[in-house]
């Protein structure tokens, strides 16, 4: 996981949501799908413009892009540009439910995005957590952890 400091992806200047959502319908459209054109748009917007260009396929031709992307794209490549259009909070809440699952806990996840997000981005986590899984992220974290890390979090704010 890398460290939160300057974006690598800003947003992009003169950006359109409606003539990104046309080109992904277009490389989606016929056999096959244009990957190319699906990296070119997904991957140079930033994460509040892909959800800008999602409302606006939704809008355009009545569909959720999820939908479409996964219907059309498989494997890694997928995985990953589904994980691209998830808003942020969301795609946090289900690392942070997926570094405490099961057997052990994996730390420097919950480090990672614990320690690098500001106190909106933490509340926004939180909310999507309890939306995602039904409980409180702070009482997970805390029944997940201990010591140093157990008081860490507990102190995190509310």
């Amino acid at each position: 996981m890398a460290h939160l400091g300057t974006p690598s992806i800003r947003p992009v200047f003169n950006f359109s949501a409606n003539q990104d959502a046309e080109t992904l319908r277009q490389a989606m459209k016929g056999f096959g799908t244009n990957n190319s054109k699906v990296v070119g748009v997904l991957c140079e917007r930033s994460n509040s413009q892909r959800q800008e260009i999602a409302r606006a396929f939704k809008v355009m031709y009545g569909k959720d892009l999820v939908d479409d992307l996964k219907s059309e794209l498989s494997g890694d490549f997928e995985d990953l540009i589904v994980a691209l259009m998830e808003p942020a909070a969301v795609y946090d809440a289900k690392q942070l439910h997926k570094a405490m699952a099961g057997f052990g806990t994996k730390e420097l996840v919950l480090i990672e995005i614990m320690t690098s997000r500001t106190n909106k981005q933490i509340a926004a986590i939180r909310d999507a957590y309890k939306q995602l899984y039904g409980t409180d992220l702070e009482d997970d974290l805390i029944g997940d952890t201990s010591g140093a890390f157990q008081v860490k979090f507990a102190l995190f704010p509310g």
